[in-house]
């Protein structure tokens, strides 16, 4: 017999449910490319010690071991000038019935806070995990990428939502042959960004160095993103500090600098450790775990390079940069990967077009959204 659904807003002094967990590792169970959720780090995110809960609010429902949702408020936080929800951590049964009960409990907090708009799936905030895959269902995930069952588009259309912002993952299986292609693109460029910029390969204790020059930037280069919210620099250090350092490329990832010795953008690169992570393997790794220096040498041939985080200065958008970064980045892949992708773009943004000129393949990623009647 099902356990009735319970839920309600957090109390980020309590202790999350066990059934909490236990319905992803149901979903997932026959699922080999599956890479496990942190549980003790959900249970962080959740706890008081997470400083988003200084200001934001956040509401739980579970529905057995068969469906889940949170909810997420921060009333600072406005998209396209209204307040929103956001709702995450969505996991199911592929059965309305089993879910629907979370997101009629969803909707009601969402009434009850006075907000119409809920937007989805996003984990807290865009810094954190979200989107729900479209199509491409059994390719192994990489870090970070959403992998979910084939069903949840339906079934988050069942509940009402409708898809939003479409995004992509475009991959090249074939460095060698995209070099010459690439270099052709970047002869025209070259000279005229070399004349402005100083372009150097980031490795990490680069990272480490200019993290405080990083994080300005990265609200420069990502304040107009959908739902984007900045983090304080602790958060900001303790999420990107330390763990991309030592997970970055520190061949290929690099950075560029103005003729004032101005940090004007970066391209970071990571390999895909996701062989290294997924359920299936026996003698998988914890992803608080890895390190370049260790673990990519453990990654199986063909290795797969993801151009993953980057951007330049608002003031440089128009002068190449980022495409030259984008060249740059390329060069440096040979000989260490055979592979490589511009991993999850939303597709009207034009830091997509290189990606989309030399990625022959796609994976394509969602985020729904939902318009409430009046919530006054």
């Amino acid at each position: 017999m099902m356990t009735p659904p319970e839920f309600g807003e957090w109390n980020p002094s309590a202790a999350m449910p066990e059934q909490f967990f236990a319905v992803a590792r149901a979903v997932y169970r026959n699922q080999p490319h599956w890479i496990a959720e942190s549980e003790a780090g959900i249970r962080q995110q959740f706890s008081a010690a997470n400083p988003w809960f200084l200001q934001g609010r956040a509401w739980l429902g579970v529905n057995g071991d068969q469906a889940r949702l949170a909810g997420f408020f921060n009333p600072s936080l406005r998209v396209d000038g209204a307040p929103a929800i956001f709702f995450g951590y969505f996991e199911s049964v592929d059965d309305a019935s089993i879910s629907a009960p979370l997101f009629n409990g969803l909707r009601q907090w969402a009434h009850d806070l006075g907000v119409s708009q809920i937007y989805g799936p996003i984990n807290f905030t865009t810094f954190g995990q979200y989107r729900i895959r479209l199509d491409q269902f059994d390719a192994p995930p990489f870090p970070g990428e959403p992998f979910s069952p084939d069903y949840y588009p339906a079934l988050l259309e069942a509940n009402g939502l409708s898809l939003r912002y479409r995004y992509a993952t475009r991959i090249n299986r074939d460095t060698r042959a995209l070099l010459p292609a690439v270099e052709k693109y970047y002869a025209p460029l070259r000279e005229r960004v070399h004349q402005q910029f100083r372009i150097e390969t980031i490795d990490g204790d680069f990272w480490r160095a200019h993290l405080a020059q990083i994080y300005p930037l990265v609200d420069s280069i990502f304040a107009n993103n959908f739902a984007y919210s900045s983090i304080d620099f602790d958060t900001f250090s303790r999420l990107c500090g330390e763990p991309f350092a030592r997970r970055l490329c520190p061949h290929s990832s690099v950075a560029a600098f103005d003729r004032d010795n101005r940090l004007a953008g970066f391209f970071l690169c990571f390999p895909d450790y996701g062989p290294l992570l997924q359920q299936g393997n026996s003698n998988r790794v914890a992803e608080s775990e890895l390190n370049f220096a260790e673990h990519f040498p453990q990654l199986p041939i063909p290795r797969l390079a993801l151009a993953k985080t980057g951007g330049v200065h608002p003031d440089y958008r128009e002068g190449g940069l980022f495409s030259a970064l984008s060249c740059e980045l390329t060069a440096r892949l040979l000989p260490h990967y055979q592979h490589v992708a511009g991993a999850m773009v939303r597709e009207d943004n034009r830091s997509l077009n290189f990606a989309a000129r030399f990625g022959e393949e796609a994976h394509h990623y969602g985020l729904f959204s939902q318009t409430l009647a009046d919530s006054a």
